[in-house]
């Protein structure tokens, strides 16, 4: 991957980050408009850190900006599922929002710990700059918990294309399931060769930013519009 095209990526996905705060600041929810608000900005930092390790910064400074490398492991999961709730009626009107955080805790925790422990590695990346490699056994507990948070929208969108036949809300169901699955070929590929000359999940999780920025642009439809 040539350093342009890395860099075209890097702008166009802090973009849609940007777009994500804009729109999320005119939510009706309180709560979900300032945790996503925070996590988006929280995700925009890991692209600031992308830019400086890829130009090869002093190590000091690397190890700062590694707090924010794996930002958008809460970043973009969690306003992911809310955004799901957001749209799936029978979500949205069976299930509580404190409740759904409740759900939500295992992946917030472990994530925080991941960050706040930082068993991570520094090293060369193919081409130019570095990158940081989570090392084990916590990579392992990474991908797992990615794959069932993976597996969990996968049915939450089958759901959604189960119980309601509008083009809209399907259209956004399709959009989030394209943008996981984008992002499990993502987490396969870095299973298979962790030291790819192209950094990985940059365009999944663009894809998948797109799909929030979607979700939260409509209003929702009710329970009782359409269920098969």
């Amino acid at each position: 991957m040539g350093l342009g095209i890395f860099f075209i990526m890097i702008f166009c996905t802090l973009l849609i980050i940007c777009l994500n705060i804009v729109q999320i600041k005119s939510h009706p929810n309180i709560c979900i408009r300032v945790i996503c608000c925070i996590l988006f900005i929280f995700t925009g930092l890991r692209y600031i850190s992308l830019i400086v390790f890829t130009l090869g910064a002093k190590i000091s400074v690397l190890k700062l900006l590694s707090y924010f490398y794996f930002a958008s492991s809460i970043g973009i999961t969690i306003p992911s599922a809310l955004a799901l709730w957001y749209i799936i009626p029978r979500f949205r009107e069976r299930i509580r929002l404190w409740v759904l955080f409740l759900l939500l805790s295992p992946f917030f925790f472990f994530y925080l710990i991941l960050i706040y422990l930082q068993p991570l590695k520094i090293i060369i990346k193919p081409g130019f700059g570095y990158r940081l490699m989570i090392l084990q056994p916590w990579s392992n507990y990474f991908s797992i918990l990615q794959a069932i948070f993976i597996i969990l929208v996968f049915l939450g969108c089958f759901l959604g294309f189960k119980w309601y036949q509008y083009k809209s809300p399907r259209s956004q169901y399709l959009l989030f399931a394209l943008g996981y699955g984008l992002m499990f070929i993502d987490g396969v590929s870095v299973l298979i060769n962790k030291n790819t000359p192209i950094e990985p999940f940059i365009l999944s999780e663009a894809f998948v930013m797109v799909a929030i920025l979607y979700a939260f642009s409509t209003k929702p439809i009710k329970e009782r519009v359409n269920t098969a």
